[in-house]
């Protein structure tokens, strides 16, 4: 079978799942982000691990899930518990014989980079229920799908040397994709985001997932690794598959908590 195949077949299975636990919202949601979460940790210590800096990522992980939990039952505690666990990998540091700074700025990273975006997806959640988590994960799917194969079909000029593979043309065709599912999207939720949300909201979803996965491909470069594992037939591991939906995750957040209501 071809990885195209595999690729596909992987997500007729993952995608309708996805979108059953986003919707379901609850302990379903919780249980996807702490699975998810902590393999993306694991493989994001295991990039710079082959550098010689991702040692901590046990006390990283355990203090994400800790974060995550707390995020989810008692939100008002989580901006403490992200100090406390500063506060934590710092004072471990310190007494680690083959202490490194690098690899304490790694763990800081990580929570930030991903553990981060998944607290604040609970808080989107709670203001907006499932429906800004699910656009994001349809506009970051949308995006990633229609670059990826008009890219393969049609594409010429490469973006970056980051990612050979990746076109303008590709990026073009996916930011459009975005926006244009934003807007289908609305049509199924009128009363919840306006037309021009939508417009916005799809030029973030057609920018920053791009952004994201650029990023995360500049760290597999870095790492001298084509994916970030093999956990996901077809796919790569699970930092390949949410890489975009991380980066999304923030500056929808801020859109939503803090744009949007004023408008």
């Amino acid at each position: 079978m071809s990885n195209n195949s595999i690729r596909i077949l992987t997500g007729l299975v993952g995608i309708p799942l996805l979108v059953f636990i986003i919707v379901s919202e609850g302990f379903y949601y919780l249980g996807l982000t702490l699975i998810v979460s902590f393999f993306c940790l694991w493989e994001f210590h295991e990039l710079f691990g082959k550098k010689g800096y991702g040692s901590r990522k046990i006390i990283t992980i355990i203090l994400s899930v800790l974060i995550l939990l707390v995020s989810f039952m008692l939100p008002s505690w989580t901006k403490i518990l992200f100090l406390v666990s500063v506060f934590v990998l710092i004072s471990t540091e310190i007494f680690y014989k083959n202490r490194n700074p690098v690899s304490l700025f790694v763990s800081i990273s990580g929570l930030l980079y991903i553990t981060l975006p998944f607290v604040l997806t609970f808080e989107l959640i709670n203001m907006y229920d499932f429906k800004p988590v699910l656009l994001i994960f349809i506009m970051v799917w949308s995006c990633d799908t229609s670059a990826y194969f008009f890219g393969k079909k049609f594409g010429k000029h490469k973006v970056s040397d980051i990612s050979p593979r990746k076109t303008w043309e590709g990026s073009i065709a996916g930011f459009v994709v975005s926006v244009i599912a934003a807007l289908i999207y609305r049509e199924f939720f009128p009363e919840w985001i306006s037309f021009f949300d939508a417009i916005i909201i799809g030029v973030i979803g057609g920018i920053f997932s791009q952004i994201g996965d650029l990023f995360e491909s500049m760290l597999k470069r870095y790492s001298g690794v084509k994916d970030s594992s093999e956990l996901i037939p077809g796919h790569g591991g699970f930092l390949d598959r949410f890489d975009s939906f991380i980066f999304v995750a923030v500056p929808f957040f801020l859109y939503f908590a803090y744009i949007k209501p004023e408008i």
